[in-house]
């Protein structure tokens, strides 16, 4: 069984703050990674253990090397590998200002911008690879 634990003062001081500053874009960025980094999860097994993990590492590590170095069929494209993240699980902040970049940006930029926060958890794992092969490779996509 795994449960979310969600960052308790996640979206503290989300109302104080919306109207008292503008983010720049990296500003967003640095929030959005900041968000990802901080979802844990819980896996309570049978045995009453109890395992606490980061829920997009954990992601990152388990698609990370399937991902290959090297295109050993250069004639067949590989499938881009999807990188899941759930919207409830950013703060209300991001959440909004997420929002309103989609509606000002194209879909390119917002899937430039994605790859750019999420290649920094990969970047954190291994730093070669991860500009090497997942960059290339990878794809965001939300759930609900």
């Amino acid at each position: 069984m795994t449960i979310n634990i969600l960052d308790e003062d996640k979206n503290k001081d989300f109302d104080s703050n919306l109207n008292n500053s503008d983010w720049t874009t990296e500003r967003f960025k640095d929030e959005f990674f900041l968000d990802l980094v901080k979802t844990r999860c819980i896996i309570m097994l049978e045995s009453l253990d109890v395992i606490f993990y980061r829920k997009y590492y954990k992601q990152a590590i388990d698609i990370m090397y399937r991902i290959p170095l090297t295109e050993q069929y250069p004639d067949t494209e590989m499938e881009a590998v999807p990188y899941i993240i759930c919207f409830k699980d950013l703060s209300r902040r991001v959440q909004k200002e997420f929002i309103d970049y989609c509606k000002l940006s194209n879909k390119r930029q917002v899937t430039i911008l994605l790859k750019e926060i999420v290649i920094r958890l990969f970047e954190n794992l291994d730093f070669q690879y991860a500009h090497s092969s997942v960059m290339k490779k990878l794809r965001v996509a939300f759930k609900q």
